[in-house]
This record gives C-alpha cells, sequence and structure tokens, in this order.
C-alpha cells in the first residue's frame, strides 16, 4: 500500500526538503556541529520562520496544530540531511508537553518565546536505570516546607546546555501518587549539567540533581499524576526518531547504491557483481519496510490508538533493526571510505548507531512488543488472513 499526502502534507513535505537541500549541506552542517552547544542560532530562526517549532501546537495556541504524519515528514528529511539542532526534543516533545499539560499562565508565558524561536526547552526524562521511556523514574519529588525537593539524575538529555527551561519528569515520594512533572531553570541551585557530544554530533548533558527546592508554581500543571501524558508524550517522540532514521536510511542507501554503480573493481561497476546487488536490493526493503511501520505507527496515533507504547515499541523494534543492517552494509561496501569524515556516509552510520539507543535499546522495544503481543493475543490477528487458532495454549 502507498500513502498518499493530503495537500497541506505534501506542501510541508516539499518545503521542509527544499529549504535544507538549499540551506543545510553537508558543509552547512558543520558550522552547526561547531556552534556553542550544536544549534546554530540562524539556523533555529529558520526553523521558527517556517513555522516547525509549533508543529505540534495547537492552532489556538500559534501553532501549525499539526500531527504525527507532518512531524514524521519534517523528521525524515532532517533525518536524510543529518541535523544537529535539538528540535525533536524541543519542538516535538518539550513543547507539545507545554501546551497540553501546562496550566494557562504557563502556557502564555512560554509558549509564544517557544514557537518563534527565542527560548528553547527541553525534557528531562531518560535514565540509565529505566531502560524504556515510560518505566517509572528513580528521580524522587519530594514534599517539604510547603514545596517540593527533587533529588535525581538524568542522562543524555538533548539540547540541555543552552536551553532555557527543563522539564523535569520525577516519581512521588509517596505511595500510589505517579509522577510529576517540573519547569526547573538551568541555573537552579542544586542543578548540574555535565555537557557531553553524542556519536551522530549533536550534544546532551547528564543533569544531576542534588535537593532542588521548588515550589508549586514550579509544577508542570495540576498536582496530579502525569504518568500518561509522560507515557503518550515519550511514544510519540519515540515513533518520531524512527522517522527521522528512515530518512537517514534512504539517505545511505541512495549513496551507496550510486557509489557501486561509479566504482569499478575488476573492470566492472561494484553493482554488476551479484552479491552487490543483493545486498543492494534487500537495503531498500529495508528502507521501505522501516518506513511503513513509521507510516502505521502514526496514522494509529492520529486515529487516536490506545496503545500508543506498543505502536512505539514496534517502530523501535523494526526500525532498530533494519537501520543496523542499512547501516552496516553501507560502510562495508564503501570499503575504507565509509568511516572518513570526507563523507556523509560515516555520519549517517554514526546517526543510526546513536538512535539505536535513543528512548531504549532496539532490544528492550523488541521484547516489549512481542510481551505485548503474547499478552493482547494480537499476534494471532490478521486483516487479510482472519484470527489464527493455535493449536496449544501459549503462556
Amino acid at each position: 500500500m502507498r500513502l498518499t499526502l493530503t495537500e497541506e502534507q505534501s506542501l510541508i513535505e516539499s518545503s521542509v526538503r527544499d529549504f535544507l537541500a538549499a540551506e543545510y549541506d553537508f558543509a552547512r552542517r558543520q558550522r552547526s556541529v561547531q556552534a556553542p552547544h550544536a544549534c546554530e542560532p540562524t539556523v533555529w530562526r529558520q526553523f521558527a520562520d517556517m513555522g516547525w517549532l509549533g508543529l505540534l501546537v495547537p492552532e489556538r495556541a500559534g501553532g501549525l496544530g499539526a500531527g504525527m504524519l507532518e512531524a514524521g515528514l519534517v523528521m525524515r528529511a532532517f533525518g536524510r540531511h543529518l541535523v544537529v539542532e535539538p528540535y525533536a526534543a524541543t519542538a516535538l516533545l518539550a513543547t507539545p508537553l507545554l501546551a497540553t499539560h501546562g496550566r494557562s499562565e504557563q502556557r502564555s508565558a512560554w509558549l509564544p518565546p517557544l514557537i518563534d524561536g527565542s527560548r528553547r526547552a527541553v525534557l528531562a526524562h531518560e535514565e540509565i536505570t529505566a531502560p524504556l521511556p515510560w518505566l517509572p523514574r528513580t528521580t524522587v519529588a519530594r514534599r517539604e516546607g510547603g514545596g517540593w525537593v527533587l533529588r535525581g539524575r538524568k542522562q543524555l538529555v538533548p539540547g540541555a546546555c543552552g536551553a532555557d527551561l527543563l522539564l523535569v519528569s520525577a516519581r512521588v515520594d509517596a505511595p500510589g501518587q505517579g509522577h510529576r512533572i517540573f519547569a526547573v531553570r538551568p541555573g537552579t541551585a542544586g542543578v548540574q549539567a555535565n555537557a557531553a557530544a553524542t556519536a551522530d554530533g549533536a550534544q546532551a548533558a547528564d543533569l544531576t540533581l542534588q535537593d532542588v527546592r521548588l515550589s508549586d508554581a514550579d509544577l508542570l500543571g495540576e498536582d496530579v499524576d502525569a504518568s500518561t501524558p509522560l507515557a503518550e508524550a515519550c511514544a510519540r517522540h519515540l515513533v518520531a526518531l524512527c522517522w527521522e532514521a528512515v530518512g537517514a536510511m534512504e539517505a545511505l542507501q541512495e549513496q551507496t547504491a550510486a557509489y557501486a554503480v561509479q566504482r569499478v573493481q575488476f573492470g566492472q561497476p561494484l553493482s554488476q557483481f551479484q552479491v552487490v546487488a543483493h545486498r543492494l536490493a534487500e537495503m531498500a526493503v529495508c528502507c521501505m519496510d522501516a518506513l511503513a511501520s513509521c507510516e502505521l505507527a502514526a496514522l494509529r496515533l492520529e486515529a487516536g490508538a490506545a496503545e500508543a507504547t506498543e505502536l512505539a515499541a514496534m517502530a523501535k523494534s523494526k526500525v532498530g533493526r533494519e537501520s543496523r543492517f542499512v547501516g552496516q552494509q553501507a560502510v562495508q561496501l564503501h570499503g575504507a571510505m565509509g568511516v572518513t569524515e570526507e563523507l556523509p556516509v560515516a555520519s549517517w552510520f554514526r546517526k543510526l548507531t546513536a538512535f539505536s539507543q535513543q528512548g531504549g535499546s532496539t532490544s528492550a522495544h523488541s521484547r516489549e512488543f512481542g510481551l505485548a503481543m503474547l499478552r493482547t493475543g494480537a499476534w494471532a490477528e490478521s486483516r487479510t488472513l482472519g484470527t489464527f487458532e493455535p493449536a496449544v495454549e501459549l503462556r
């Protein structure tokens, strides 16, 4: 089945591809990598001018009011051009979370500067002790003296250095209270950020929260359990990252196919050798298979599917495995040139390597999706073949 885009979706896809082709070539990307916090201010303002920083924000709040498919189309182009600015962490995760979960005064204070690019916010959520983004956090929020005290660690928060606002997730230190999200200024006492360059050329930071004292005004939204909004936001963000990986995979496959035609070995192009032709064909199939899983996840999320985390696990499991194969084959078919800085092949490979661990490892999501299929019995259902009845009961 081939997905048919609406006129608006086609315009978004063409505009982002045309912009990046003209303004974000490989040499231009290197300037972003070397910029402070791996975010070039000029590029970020251009993202704002195109309306991309408010892509998932409702129109009534000043955004474009787009959905997951539109976000996927943007991220697919970003992956093709190896964009290092923390777009997904800001515009597709923190900003929509603030728009849907924040109080009215928080939305009015922060959404306009986030959409126009004058401020940046990121969600500090990943932890080394939680293999999946929707599992309970070890960062703890404790009630004390009419306010809150945060203590814990966050791992490799994209875009944390240079951000104006940190949305910190924490588990309430009381039975049955779930999680809360706190709006924390980076300079708040007790917040320590250790910057680190990631494998794909971007920047992140490990955060240490040591007795960070906050008031009720710093609580994002009302004082209720935010576990469900957090899980849904992380699931949507993970699907967007899968779209980005697909863009990198497609670019790698095209670059490798072109190189195999040009490179002559033993008197004929590499593409004429049967084993090489088979590998190129398998890479193309992997790209189409990964794209189909992203489209399925995005469409079902837009339709209001309740199993957001299962859809995200499905997409990450599929794209993670396919991207590993495509990246490895691209490097091998390029030979030693595949690991040089002069060609973007190595950068695409590092992008896919970093993706394999973002939001939880591929193996962790494969296990999560498999368990979900066993739990619900969905593994035995097919829209074309009907329902399969196993001969023995599966436990």
